[in-house]
């Protein structure tokens, strides 16, 4: 009887793609919070950088599993939105700095769902883990909705609660990268 990550070698395969997200999400998260007067100009840069290497990791991952996972597609516009909203904020950098808020809320939001969704697809997933999961995505949602509440309530606020979206979400893809290495190591020792 096979396992049920067999069925799922190829995601498994790239588990260190969302290692590496989760990583930078974390560290730009830690990062914004070390810095939180003079953050709100070089969180625009941050974002334009998280925007754009979170664009490439899912194009990369969606582009590399089109035969392993349903879904596949969203990865892949996940990713071109990513790309694209990074370019354009990179290109017109007043736009960038006017509308951060919009960006960073409506790109946290957007994770963030699309961690709540993921957390129902995965196989293998224990409850437990399943819990943990949600817990981040409404964790990300919550603070992304109150990023897009009110956006003028002062780069200070805005900063603290894109810091801790941030951080949540790049903990659901550490837990997620992990997740699928362990499935992977799971998968070579029970073939």
């Amino acid at each position: 009887m096979s396992t049920v990550y067999s069925q799922f070698g190829q995601i498994i395969r790239y588990w260190w793609l969302f290692l590496l997200s989760g990583a930078a999400l974390i560290f730009f998260g830690i990062v914004v919070c070390l810095m939180p007067l003079s953050a709100y100009a070089t969180l625009t840069g941050f974002f334009i950088a998280a925007f754009l290497l979170n664009g490439i990791a899912e194009i990369g991952f969606g582009s590399l599993n089109t035969k392993s996972i349903r879904g596949w597609g969203w990865h892949v516009a996940g990713g071109i939105f990513d790309f694209t909203a990074g370019l354009l904020l990179l290109a017109v950098p007043v736009l960038a700095a006017v509308a951060l808020p919009y960006f960073a809320g409506f790109w946290l939001l957007f994770r963030s769902i699309s961690i709540i969704g993921r957390s129902f697809d995965l196989p293998g997933v224990v409850w437990q883990e399943r819990i943990w999961m949600l817990l981040l995505g409404a964790a990300g949602l919550f603070f992304s909705f109150l990023v897009l509440y009110n956006p003028a309530i002062g780069a200070f606020t805005l900063v603290i609660w894109t810091a801790l979206a941030l951080l949540a979400i790049g903990l659901f893809y550490i837990f997620l990268g992990n997740h699928l290495r362990n499935a992977r190591n799971h998968d070579q020792v029970h073939p």
